[in-house]
């Protein structure tokens, strides 16, 4: 799929590096353990194949957790889920996207740009620590520790859950600390670390009854607003009317992000008719009308006036034209290839860029795109980050 695909450039690039590797524990801690969820496990809600929108858990598991000097907590990322951890003194808001105002704007949008930030390179960084079968992790209250990115699969492609151990040393002065996630703004959790004569937590949070409830209410949340998405009527008369179309979406508590088109099959549209796609607050998406194949991809380098996809496979070498920032080559968003309102063409590649939902603050920036219902037809979309994300307008002349 072509969202693996999107990580494995990444992956390739020695500045984007992920440990997509057969998981392993972290080597025995001496002191207890206490697991915290990255993520939740919704085997219902999280198979890209049904066509059905696909539910990610942009929450930890417990979201507050005691534990004494000498514990390790290990943070298991659950299967599907793709997340980068830290702990620290406090949550490091480090921008994972930012405008890029330097030249020519996104033919997408008419804006600036949408380069990845210090957040996005340190999210997919390679776990140094604590992950398939490296060290533990140590936290001393001082220096933030990062996990690096971390998916909930095997080598193989299967979904399973991957440990991240982190050890509180034993000079750790007492009080509250951060646990959070770089590229889902707002996911995070607090650490207490307390008194050998205080109560600590053990065992594995995500099967206490508080997490348990936590699920429920996030799971919840989510499916009344697929629900309520999917609902949606147009508004105005045939002819005139507007469409809207969620490119996924995002609870207003942001414990969840929904990966999915909706509705993703509009039946009854005609010429004149517009359709309005609407970003979610949380993830990077595109709407690109057309075969695969034909279609930017979601990630490159930044040419000034052009625009180079990085293909996974290929050597990750930068070409001749690419900008420079702070001594090394800037990677970039796809920025598309026609603007907004313009009308759908069969013959003519129709694509959005990748843009991002307002959690990431890019400014100025875009979070929505629409295309005119012209020509009669049946136009098949989907977006490059996650080509499970698809949907399908049916165009008539009346």
């Amino acid at each position: 799929m072509r969202w693996r695909r999107a990580i494995a450039v990444l992956a390739s690039s020695g500045l984007l590096t992920i440990g997509l590797a057969v998981p392993v524990k972290a080597t025995a801690a001496t002191g207890p353990t206490v697991t915290v969820g990255v993520g939740h496990s919704d085997p219902l809600h999280q198979n890209p194949f049904t066509g059905n929108p696909v539910i990610s858990y942009t929450d930890f598991f417990g979201r507050s957790v005691s534990v004494h000097r000498g514990n390790t907590i290990d943070f298991q990322t659950q299967p599907t889920e793709f997340h980068s951890i830290a702990v620290a003194p406090a949550v490091i808001p480090l921008p994972v996207f930012y405008a890029d105002s330097d030249d020519a704007p996104a033919k997408g949008t008419g804006l600036p740009k949408v380069g990845g930030g210090p957040g996005l390179f340190l999210a997919f960084a390679q776990p140094t620590c604590g992950a398939f079968g490296a060290p533990d992790c140590v936290f001393d209250g001082t220096t933030p520790v990062n996990a690096g990115g971390i998916a909930g699969f095997d080598q193989s492609g299967n979904p399973t859950a991957v440990d991240w151990n982190v050890q509180i040393a034993s000079t750790t002065p007492l009080g509250d600390y951060a646990y959070f996630c770089y590229i889902h703004p707002g996911m995070h959790g607090v650490l207490h670390v307390v008194d050998s004569a205080a109560t600590s937590d053990t065992g594995n949070q995500l099967e206490t009854q508080s997490s348990l409830d936590q699920f429920v209410a996030d799971q919840s949340e989510a499916t009344n607003l697929i629900s309520a998405d999917n609902s949606a009527v147009p508004s105005g008369s045939p002819g005139s009317r507007t469409w809207s179309v969620h490119v996924g979406d995002t609870p207003s508590s942001r414990h969840t992000s929904i990966l999915g088109m909706m509705p993703n099959n509009l039946s009854s549209v005609v010429s004149g008719d517009s359709v309005n796609f609407l970003w979610g607050a949380l993830e990077p998406h595109s709407v690109g009308f057309g075969p695969d194949a034909s279609l930017p991809q979601p990630f490159g380098w930044d040419c000034r006036t052009s625009y180079v996809g990085i293909s996974p496979g290929a050597a990750f070498v930068p070409p001749p034209c690419t900008e420079f920032e702070n001594g090394r080559p800037e990677i970039i968003l796809d920025p598309g290839t026609r603007g907004p309102g313009q009308g759908l063409n069969a013959n003519q590649l129709t694509d959005s860029g990748v843009l991002v939902g307002s959690a990431y603050g890019v400014n100025p920036g875009a979070e929505s795109w629409s295309v005119a219902a012209a020509q009669p037809g049946t136009y098949q979309y989907h977006c490059t980050v996650h080509d499970f994300m698809v949907g399908t307008i049916h165009v008539s002349g009346t």
